[in-house]
């Protein structure tokens, strides 16, 4: 046994050169097949950062995300996400006004998993610099969608109306003010208050001082009023009622208020106008109130008249 192991041990310094040499090719080999049996998957928008030094802030950049092919082992592919990647570019001496060209490399990205970058697209970024400066802006709100019909905005306010806006010297100047996101106003039917964040535009990189801010909206409906005549008053019996009854009038006049489209709408035989003699149990005469049923939407401003006489008889 011993013997054995002394030739074996012989033999493997003899052809150590060889051994080295098929470890080298085996290990050559085997990043091939990793190579072809990795996973490949595309990332979507991950966003691109400039740092700069204190005092300076970004113009323009041609790009804010780029997408990346990755290829990687399954576990690496399954942890890629875009709200974790991060294409950060250190930039320590800028120029105010020149055009960089910078290539992505992928040692700027900043990636927890193991995959490894294939290409970025687009694969450069231009970018220009300027003096950070600071203003102060109004705020406005951006609306989104329409309210229903006959519903206006009467009036926007914006707490605070202005707010702190740092950036770009160049980017600032041309700015008159800042925008909300979008506010929904569609089936809004009355007056509210939302709290929003302030939109930062994509031109240069912005930062405001709020970042949210409350938006009072008041409403205010369009109505219009119409005269209707010759409407019936019916009366309202109990069961089983056989005594005559008389109304004095039997039609009247009522004044309606609401949306201009329901009462271009409304006909009078949209209106049911009755009296209520079920509880009456005298046979004499009264004078009772009319009671008015209206389409919805619509509102009773005035009845003419607003009583009616009724004489019951036996």
């Amino acid at each position: 046994m011993k013997d054995r192991f002394s030739r074996l041990w012989k033999n493997i310094r003899k052809e150590k050169w060889l051994l080295l040499l098929c470890f080298i090719l085996a290990f050559l080999a085997w990043q091939g097949i990793r190579k072809n049996i990795g996973f490949e998957v595309s990332v979507s928008n991950v966003e691109v950062e400039v740092e700069l030094p204190e005092g300076w802030a970004v113009w323009e950049k041609s790009v804010h995300s780029v997408n990346i092919l990755f290829r990687g082992s399954r576990e690496d592919i399954r942890y890629l996400d875009s709200g974790q990647l991060r294409v950060v570019i250190p930039l320590s001496d800028p120029t105010a006004g020149n055009e960089v060209h910078i290539k992505f490399l992928e040692k700027d990205l900043k990636n927890p998993t193991g995959a490894k970058v294939i290409r970025f697209s687009p694969p450069d970024l231009f970018v220009k610099f300027d003096q950070e400066s600071e203003r102060l802006l109004p705020v406005k709100a951006t609306l989104d969608g329409s309210l229903p019909e006959g519903i206006e905005v009467e009036r926007i306010v914006c707490s605070p109306a202005s707010i702190r806006v740092s950036g770009a010297e160049q980017v600032l100047r041309e700015m008159k003010n800042i925008h909300t996101i979008p506010i929904k106003l569609t089936d809004r039917q009355t007056s509210f208050k939302e709290s929003v964040p302030v939109a930062l535009p994509h031109i240069g990189r912005i930062s405001v001082d709020p970042d949210w801010v409350s938006v009072d909206f008041t409403l205010v409906q369009h109505t219009s009023t119409q005269r209707f005549s010759d409407i019936p008053v019916h009366i309202l019996n109990a069961s089983g009622e056989s005594r005559k009854m008389s109304l004095q009038p039997n039609r009247i006049k009522i004044t309606v208020k609401g949306q201009k489209k329901r009462i271009e709408q409304m006909q009078v035989i949209d209106v049911f106008a009755y009296v209520n003699c079920a509880e009456l149990k005298e046979s004499t005469s009264y004078d009772l109130p009319v009671v008015i049923n209206l389409p919805s939407g619509l509102q009773l401003v005035h009845t003419d008249p607003a009583t009616i006489h009724v004489d019951i008889k036996n």
